[in-house]
């Protein structure tokens, strides 16, 4: 409970920091009535959208989140478990992923320049194919309508 508690609060925290910040409209004009202005005009009737919506839904998928990560702590401190603030599961995450990216071989820069052209020589192949497939349709087109 305490791993879901813990995703549903950042998961939560982010998409409502995301949301309450993407409105550029009335956040470009912050500056002139200010931040107060600029929460009362989010939550305005008038300005009401489904990104408002959405916030509302993540900000109480945040609220639960925290009201699970917190009742899930205060159990494991009655039953005596250890009880760190990061989950142990999600420590061990990114401790694995850190793991795997040092196994990563990076090519080197003439590997790089070299697939790189590869690439564009391919791309212009392809195209050159395309272009002569779409005359010769073309051709054949126009010779079928008699024009």
């Amino acid at each position: 409970m305490i791993l879901w508690g813990f995703i549903m609060m950042v998961v939560g925290f982010a998409a409502c920091l995301i949301l309450f910040l993407s409105n550029l409209d009335l956040f470009a004009q912050i500056g002139t009535f200010g931040f107060g202005g600029y929460v009362q005009r989010f939550f305005d009737k008038q300005f009401l959208n489904a990104n408002k919506v959405i916030f509302v839904i993540a900000l109480v998928a945040f609220v639960i989140g925290v009201v699970l990560y917190f009742v899930a702590r205060a159990k494991n401190k009655k039953a005596g478990e250890d009880n760190p603030v990061i989950p142990a599961k999600v420590k061990k995450f990114f401790r694995d992923t850190r793991g795997e990216f040092k196994k990563i071989v990076w090519p080197g820069f003439p590997t790089v320049v070299r697939n790189t052209v590869a690439t564009l020589i391919m791309c212009a192949l392809v195209g050159a194919i395309i272009v002569v497939i779409d005359l010769g349709l073309s051709a054949l087109i126009n010779l079928l309508l008699g024009l």
